[in-house]
């Protein structure tokens, strides 16, 4: 881990990069090379993957999307277009050459998910499967953007990803938190069906009507409370990614981990 002032204050401790557990996924909306340079150095150590959201390599220019990819790379960080763009691919029957242009522009990785295209377990599998036979890190998705599968059909298609040879399987964050319900005994199942390290949660993002960033802090929070300081995290902006760090650790204006900084500093939740 870097070298941090005020290192005496105990925190909980985290897995230095490259980590296999408390996994970060930053989305960027097409921020510019100057502000990804300073947010890589003054976050990077908390970043492990980058999405260049939903569809927007189709929009910027192909030198400066080139550009952000390299230095991402330079400082460690996994990239991947959204998920979406590769649902867009499959819809028009051009998914393998897509997965050639996503290597070909310097992505290391490609999401595959069915958030709005209905996939079939073998179309799937074998998109997981293409895609990691050339070579790139592959994210699959579970959930829909619209409507929810029940638990038991939810928990099958991580399992399909996974088999297909998925390094990570991202949950969707709305089939997980709507308003004030979480889907707990979901959440339950698929940490005993699953190794914690291959699942990355999704908080929901601000874009999404009713989301905003207090229930997105909230979102967080809750997971880190139930999961621990080494939950797997997705869509981070990057101006949330101190702050999520300060959730991981407890450090965050509540007592709600239970082995966080304040915990550890002897703060008792019942006296507050």
């Amino acid at each position: 881990m870097i070298t941090t002032a005020f290192s005496d204050f105990p925190v909980p401790q985290r897995q230095a990069k490259p980590r296999s557990r408390g996994l970060a996924m930053m989305i960027d909306w097409g921020m510019g090379l100057q502000r990804q340079a300073d947010t890589v150095e003054s976050a990077g150590e908390y970043i492990d993957f980058a999405k260049i959201a939903a569809g927007i390599a189709r929009f910027m220019p192909a030198e400066l999307l080139r550009a952000k990819l390299e230095q991402y790379r330079a400082c460690g960080i996994s990239t991947s277009p959204g998920g979406l763009f590769a649902e867009l691919a499959l819809k028009m029957g051009r998914y393998e050459k897509f997965i050639d242009d996503v290597i070909a522009t310097g992505f290391s990785g490609i999401e595959v998910s069915d958030n709005l295209l209905k996939l079939s377990p073998q179309d799937k599998s074998h998109a997981i499967r293409l895609a990691k036979d050339k070579g790139l890190t592959v994210f699959g998705e579970v959930g829909r953007k619209e409507g929810a599968l029940d638990d038991v059909t939810l928990i099958r298609d991580v399992d399909i990803c996974l088999e297909a040879g998925a390094d990570w399987v991202f949950l969707e964050a709305s089939e997980l938190f709507s308003g004030n319900k979480v889907r707990e005994a979901l959440i339950a199942e698929l940490t005993k069906h699953f190794p914690v390290e291959k699942l990355i949660y999704e908080l929901p993002v601000v874009v999404i009507p009713g989301v905003t960033r207090d229930y997105k802090h909230k979102i967080c929070a809750w997971l880190v409370k139930e999961l621990g300081t080494e939950v797997n995290l997705a869509n981070i902006e990057w101006d949330e990614m101190y702050l999520t760090e300060l959730v991981r650790r407890g450090f965050a204006g509540d007592t709600s981990h239970p082995l966080g900084a304040y915990r550890l500093a002897g703060f008792d939740p019942e006296e507050l």
